[in-house]
């Protein structure tokens, strides 16, 4: 058997991480969150690696590991390593990936805090420390781990936050496995559930586009009713993000502007005339 789905699902998580990260962050990390600048976006850090699909083959695809830079409120901001398996079975080296993540994510950001997080899916005992020694130099790490087949059903069911439903699609697909029946019915189930009522059209994205990759709706076995509902719920979403994403871009192009003419010494009101800011956003650049 092919394993894509094993693939598809590790992207799901990392994809998930990076799309909605302010919420992942909340749920995973709320001592960090509690200073986060939510004016500001969660970027990927630069020179770091972003997941992404890869070919059409399964030998090409990369699934890397997500590096986040999280802005905070008048401090340094902190980079987050974070990494997401999904296994069927034990991994007795997954906390030493962790360590290696951690490690190349600190190389990159000599003068800059680090901290990092992991979600597993599998049965090993040791998810969350990692230590060796070597003629006298040692080294070690310890991380949050969330292991999800601890988790309870019932309570990411009655969860309310984006990410513990993310979590609760991602316990339903380990129930699930390949059974084609039970990852629709669990999927339909997610569809459902999913309301604009409880969240902004944001959410339900990074949401349906995890409860579609963690069932693998790509898969021809699925019915194409499941598809047709599954492609009505999130198209709509897909055209709002863009308009939304535009209106951000034409925004912080003004902010560049501004900051330009601030550079120049020019005076606010001629900086607002040009540009269509608000004094207030003008003077915060300053």
């Amino acid at each position: 058997m092919s394993d894509r789905p094993h693939k598809w699902r590790d992207v799901a998580w990392k994809r998930a991480i990076v799309d909605g990260a302010k919420d992942a962050i909340g749920y995973f990390m709320p001592d960090l969150a509690a200073n986060m600048d939510t004016s500001r976006e969660v970027t990927g850090i630069t020179g770091a690696e972003l997941p992404r699909a890869g070919s059409d083959t399964d030998k090409g695809m990369l699934v890397s590991d997500v590096f986040l830079n999280i802005p905070v409120i008048g401090g340094e901001d902190w980079g987050v390593a974070c990494l997401a398996e999904q296994q069927d079975e034990h991994d007795d080296n997954f906390a030493l990936r962790m360590f290696d993540s951690y490690v190349r994510l600190r190389a990159q950001r000599p003068a800059g805090r680090t901290t990092g997080f992991a979600i597993y899916t599998g049965d090993s005992k040791n998810v969350n420390s990692y230590s060796e020694s070597c003629y006298g130099l040692k080294a070690s790490l310890e991380f949050r781990t969330f292991h999800l087949p601890s988790c309870k059903v019932e309570e990411l069911r009655e969860d309310k936050h984006p990410f513990a439903r993310v979590m609760y699609a991602g316990r339903l697909s380990l129930e699930s496995g390949d059974d084609v029946a039970l990852r629709e019915r669990y999927a339909w189930e997610l569809l459902n559930a999913t309301s604009d009522q409880e969240y902004d059209k944001r959410q339900r994205k990074f949401i349906l586009e995890f409860v579609g990759r963690i069932f693998w709706l790509n898969d021809p076995q699925i019915s194409q009713k499941l598809k047709e509902a599954y492609k009505m719920k999130t198209i709509s979403l897909d055209e709002y993000v863009r308009e939304i994403d535009k209106e951000e871009a034409k925004m912080e192009g003004k902010f560049e502007v501004a900051r330009s003419m601030l550079a120049d010494g020019l005076p606010a009101e001629t900086i607002r005339k040009y540009t269509g800011l608000d004094e207030g956003d003008i003077l915060s650049l300053s």
